[in-house]
């Protein structure tokens, strides 16, 4: 059930970014899904291939420590022994259809699950058997970022075919993941943006939708300083 009326966007991503003549379709709902379901799709069969080799006997990691143990074990959350029964367009449509998620929460979403892919050996990727819990966490969370309203867990925990507390200790190990570093600043939504547009750019000229917000860049111009600033401390 919703908490709420239907989740609208935010401040923070409520306008598109136009081409500087004020020309450029925003990409629609169906296109982002379309796009980013191919996206995911190439991912995890690179990364079902990639288990497949490491998967030879001796290639054991050395032990980790406690805080790797820990980072491993909230990754291993996410696998399961079901896959998804239908494709992975499919599901993302799901969230669009029942939740009213916005193009630019799948951009987010998207965003984190890339994070996630970076973390070293303690990463987590995308396969057939985590999709259904990864998915559905990611774009939880990537809504509760870009949203001012939301419908409740439990709504999504529904949409994605998850308990409620099942879905609720997943964001929870989600977070952990990310280190609670969820901000998605302009200059990164953009670079995000523009690697979804090249996927359809042979298809016309099409623009996700890239709202700005000057307080995001007040934050990456922050995050700039603080950079030089630990650099310049090195």
């Amino acid at each position: 059930m919703a908490t709420s009326e239907l989740p609208s966007e935010s401040d923070a991503f409520a306008f598109p970014c136009r081409d500087d003549d004020g020309t450029g379709t925003p990409l629609s709902p169906p296109v982002v899904i379309s796009v980013l379901a191919s996206i995911l799709e190439r991912h995890i069969a690179r990364n079902e291939r990639a288990l497949a080799a490491a998967a030879a006997p001796g290639d054991a990691a050395a032990a980790a420590d406690d805080d790797d143990s820990a980072t491993r074990k909230r990754a291993r959350a996410f696998d399961s022994g079901t896959e998804l029964d239908m494709s992975v367009h499919a599901f993302l449509e799901r969230f669009a259809r029942y939740a009213h998620v916005p193009p630019q929460v799948y951009v987010v979403a998207y965003a984190y699950l890339d994070r996630l892919r970076r973390l070293g050996d303690a990463g987590v990727r995308v396969v057939r058997g985590n999709a259904q819990r990864l998915l559905t966490t990611a774009i939880l969370v990537a809504s509760k970022f870009v949203e001012d309203r939301n419908y409740s867990n439990s709504h999504f925990a529904a949409v994605g075919g998850l308990a409620p507390a099942e879905l609720g200790a997943l964001e929870l190990d989600f977070l952990f993941l990310l280190q609670f570093r969820l901000n998605v600043c302009t200059a990164v939504f953009r670079s995000y943006c523009r690697h979804l547009e090249r996927e359809v750019s042979h298809g016309g000229w099409y623009r996700v939708q890239r709202p700005l917000e000057y307080r995001a860049l007040v934050v990456c111009a922050g995050e700039a300083r603080a950079q030089h600033r630990q650099a310049a401390a090195a």
